[in-house]
């Protein structure tokens, strides 16, 4: 897992509980991303830009973009990096290059991306401040278009995550926001019992959300793609849950990773979440976002 510890990256072996390299970066990491043989890390840093770690030979810095980065995703061979009131940047993840810039223009105001998720390798579901989500059709990255954008959520967009057929938007104490992507609809908000929720991860039938108060909510997406169920909750994490990953562990079980800011990072199982043991004493502190 790539994590983000404030200034700096680190790269550890979950299930071996150690370290394997550490790289500062330009600013406070915000988000963190990986293309998908492991190579590059792409991290969108506050005040600091973007910056592309290599891990071969070692883990390094190979390059820094002077963008107002907030945010990442990223395909195959395109990394679409939320920038604030600059909108959506596009570069190629083969040979790490800016491509493109989309402002996030809609009825004549601009709006600040604030977070982005990827749909079919070819949609960018951008969540922007004043509630509004707007849709992006990157098939050809060097010619973006707004595809449409309509307000769907209340409160200030912290992460957004997507299944097939809804999106799922961290909104800090709102909670977390439920849209129809079908319908582009909202039709609901989900709350958890610890504070304001600052990131969301899809993960097989589950839903999974790092709270403020060192904690995890866990809810059942249905049968209809949409709809939750709450499975459980935790507060037994020490600070901030700033983050929320999955995973595979020993003997197959799924596993949420949690990050939290004076905790660490935290494996917890998910197979019996009302269960749960005291979670694991940590091994890095500061963690914030994961990849």
């Amino acid at each position: 897992a790539f994590v983000a510890c404030l200034t700096h990256v680190s790269w550890i072996h979950l299930q071996d509980k150690r370290s394997l390299g550490r790289v500062h970066v330009s600013g406070t990491a915000r988000s963190v991303a990986a293309t998908s043989n492991g190579k590059s890390v792409y991290v969108a840093c506050h005040n600091g830009g973007l910056n592309i770690l290599h891990t071969a030979p070692a883990f390094h810095v190979a390059g820094q973009f002077a963008v107002p980065a907030v945010g990442v995703a990223l395909t195959a061979t395109v990394a679409v990096v939320a920038c604030n009131l600059m909108g959506l940047c596009f570069f190629d993840t083969r040979t790490h290059t800016w491509t493109s810039t989309l402002p996030l223009i809609v009825g004549g105001t601009s709006f600040r991306a604030k977070a982005v998720q990827i749909l079919h390798d070819r949609y960018a579901y951008v969540a922007c401040d004043s509630g509004m989500l707007v849709v992006v059709d990157f098939t050809d990255p060097r010619r973006p278009t707004i595809l449409t954008a309509k307000r769907l959520f209340h409160g200030d967009a912290h992460a957004i995550a997507l299944s097939s057929t809804a999106a799922y938007v961290a909104c800090g104490s709102k909670g977390v926001a439920v849209i129809d992507l079908h319908r582009f609809k909202a039709v609901g908000v989900a709350r958890a019992a610890y504070g304001s929720v600052f990131d969301v991860h899809v993960a097989p039938h589950q839903l999974l959300c790092a709270c403020q108060v060192g904690g995890l909510a866990v809810y059942d997406i249905h049968d209809d793609q949409i709809s939750l169920t709450l499975a459980g909750q935790t507060n037994a994490f020490d600070g901030i849950s700033h983050g929320v990953a999955s995973g595979v562990a020993d003997k197959r079980r799924d596993v949420a990773v949690v990050t939290c800011q004076s905790g660490g990072v935290q494996v917890v199982a998910l197979d019996s979440v009302d269960t749960w043991s005291e979670p694991k004493r940590a091994k890095l502190a500061d963690a914030c976002c994961i990849m």
